[in-house]
């Protein structure tokens, strides 16, 4: 598949591997509830790391990752990164200890990691659909972002190759359903998100670098509409 093609027709998450993680979830969230019961209701994410890479019994390729680094967004409590090689698709997720702690929900975690989910494993099909032996050889908008960012040193030129990339463009768009479909409003909202911009993370990242009637915010929308309409 070429890169034009990506924009044709959106890509589908690994539902089968979001549905094994769900699990492990489901168990962890379970078992760090009697951890704080046990230990006055303060969060250790260190000890969630534990629990939840010990529920992954079918060795599945993810890991958790607790971290104290700090993020600029306060409200950044995870992120991942995900790739795929000759052994197969693999993905890390870093939990944001300084984030998190005193902040942790069982309900927001688990939709923020499953919609996390759902955004790598489009990347992971887009993988597969380009070829494994032609992926390494593509520049990303974020390998292209960082390149003009380290010319120019504004942080704005790496975010708009990378958001700009077909494969985040697709992700992203993705997210933004979700986003949407969590409102009490969700179509009033998908026919007008500039409308509602304060309650959608991913438009709003995108707005940052592009104007509402740019090309790159049309395809998100119409990206957005596919998941959106696919999913109800």
């Amino acid at each position: 598949m070429l890169l034009r093609e990506l924009t044709e027709a959106r890509v589908t998450p690994d539902i089968e591997f979001m549905n094994q993680v769900e699990d492990i979830l489901d168990a962890s969230i379970e078992e760090y509830a009697e951890y704080l019961e046990d230990n006055n209701d303060e969060d250790d994410i260190f000890e969630l790391e534990e629990i939840l890479n010990s529920n992954n019994d079918n060795d599945l390729p993810i890991e958790f990752i607790a971290s104290d680094q700090d993020r600029k967004d306060p409200n950044e409590w995870i992120s991942a990164m995900a790739g795929i090689d000759k052994k197969g698709p693999f993905m890390e997720v870093y939990l944001f200890a300084k984030n998190l702690e005193g902040r942790y929900g069982p309900k927001t975690f688990k939709q923020i990691v499953m919609r996390m989910l759902a955004h790598e494993t489009i990347h992971w099909n887009q993988y597969r659909k380009i070829g494994l032996d032609k992926v390494d050889s593509i520049k990303s908008g974020h390998q292209k972002g960082q390149e003009k960012m380290a010319k120019t040193g504004d942080p704005k030129d790496w975010m708009r190759d990378y958001l700009a990339d077909p494969h985040e463009l697709m992700a992203y768009a993705s997210d933004l359903a979700s986003e949407i479909k969590d409102l009490d409003n969700p179509d009033q909202v998908l026919r007008n998100p500039e409308a509602h911009i304060q309650d959608l993370p991913s438009y709003q990242r995108y707005r940052q670098v592009f104007e509402p009637n740019s090309k790159e915010m049309r395809q998100l929308l119409k990206y957005t509409a596919d998941y959106y309409n696919s999913s109800i």
